[in-house]
């Protein structure tokens, strides 16, 4: 195996390591969701919740969309879908949070895609 090998799983692990990074990616293999929703979830700051996606952005293990004034996160990388799956076990169901008012929670299709 060669080291950008290693590196590139070392990264991996680093970003499942963090319990907040690893509740985010969690929640985004039930399905697409908004900041809000994440906030909601994780009982933690917009601000805080916005720097841990932007890193998970940034080693390509998510994506967004932006629709309206909502911008929506999933993931985007196979190998960790797979990995949550393996260390986690199934997703479940996505579920409604009665104090969030995003479209997700809403069940306001038109808002979504």
């Amino acid at each position: 195996m060669n080291e950008e090998r290693y590196h590139q799983t070392v990264q991996l692990f680093s970003l499942l390591s963090h319990p907040v990074r690893l509740r985010i990616l969690d929640e985004l293999r039930r399905g697409e969701t908004c900041v809000c929703h994440l906030q909601e979830v994780l009982r933690r700051p917009q601000p805080y919740i916005s720097q841990q996606l932007r890193v998970l952005r940034e080693a390509g293990v998510i994506a967004s969309r932006k629709q309206g004034l909502y911008v929506y996160y999933r993931l985007s990388d196979e190998r960790m879908e797979r990995m949550l799956e393996e260390s986690l076990g199934p997703a479940g169901e996505a579920h409604s949070l009665p104090h969030c008012s995003c479209p997700c929670c809403r069940n306001d299709e038109s808002l979504r895609l």
